[in-house]
């Protein structure tokens, strides 16, 4: 099964091999990697064992109720899908090419997508029509796991991010208001300071939301036995729990515009300057397969009407 160099076993393989077993990798599900690939199961099932026979080693567990990788399986299909990024560079052409067509994967985090994606949408439809734009929605940790693995093409986080081979592209910089119930003493303000607010009353989301650390940040070094024990798991949650009476806590303006109502329950005050706030990015690796998409929409998120 190994013998003959290295290069002689891996002559046999295609570009068409290689790239069932990257989509095998990313979708872990044999009828969704071929419909990806628009080929039948049976063909992706021989393509990815051909693969394996040449390389002498099982990339995939099989059962039959899920797909995963093997230790082999992660370490080659992390160096499949860096050659076959240099390859798609080759048929990419010159510099006036179209740009963003076909299927480009983009990630957000929970406290971003669902209030800013709808703003872009419309208008990028419209400008690139042949558009495919597939969006994940994970915490920041798992998009940047994802990008350093080309699971997605780019994401749009809170930056800095502090990782490496990424490149950042700030989009706009979204303040913080405080939100109250009706009812509290600080809902009569037109404007507060971060010292106004106690501990005990903030509420926090849960951990591994970048929106929990901003929150500390801003609010300076607190031991967790000060904090409201209540946290939530969404910033809707978050907008009920103040309504409940619950406690306080630091929205993005974003969300504030187009959250659901409370009936009256709870008072949006903006903080004095200068204001804690959190700058949003569009990111995507020095590498990504999709470099000049990635670039292209970079420019034209960050050129579009301000909203906040």
């Amino acid at each position: 099964m190994r013998s003959g160099s290295p290069m002689d076993r891996l002559d046999g393989l295609s570009i068409r091999d290689l790239r069932a077993v990257v989509a095998l990798a990313e979708r872990l599900h044999f009828g969704r990697a071929a419909e990806d690939l628009s080929i039948a199961q049976p063909s992706l099932s021989a393509a990815v064992k051909k693969v394996e026979e040449a390389v002498g080693e099982r990339l995939f567990e099989r059962t039959s109720r899920q797909v995963s990788l093997t230790p082999a399986g992660q370490l080659a299909v992390q160096r499949v899908r860096s050659m076959l990024e240099e390859l798609s560079g080759i048929g990419r052409g010159g510099p006036h090419r179209e740009c963003l067509t076909g299927r480009f994967r983009l990630g957000l985090i929970p406290t971003i997508g669902p209030y800013y994606a709808p703003w872009f949408l419309g208008a990028l439809r419209e400008r690139y029509p042949k558009l495919e734009l597939v969006l994940t929605e994970a915490m920041t940790d798992s998009l940047l796991q994802m990008l350093r693995q080309r699971l997605i093409d780019a994401a749009v986080i809170c930056l800095p991010t502090g990782e490496w081979g990424l490149t950042e592209t700030p989009l706009l910089r979204e303040p913080f208001l405080l939100a109250v119930p009706s009812n509290h003493p600080l809902a009569r303000e037109a404007e507060v300071t971060l010292g106004q607010i106690e501990a005990r009353e903030m509420l926090l989301m849960e951990r591994g939301h970048c929106l929990r650390d901003q929150a500390l940040e801003a609010c300076g070094t607190t031991p967790d036995s000060a904090l409201n024990p209540v946290q939530a798991a969404s910033l809707e949650t978050l907008r009920h729990l103040v309504a409940a009476g619950s406690g306080c806590a630091m929205l993005p303006r974003m969300t504030v515009a187009a959250g659901l109502d409370c009936s009256g329950l709870v008072r949006y005050v903006s903080f004095r300057e200068p204001a804690p706030s959190r700058t949003i990015g569009f990111v995507f690796h020095d590498r990504c397969a999709r470099l000049e998409d990635a670039v292209e929409l970079a420019g034209f998120l960050a050129h579009l009407p301000p909203r906040i």
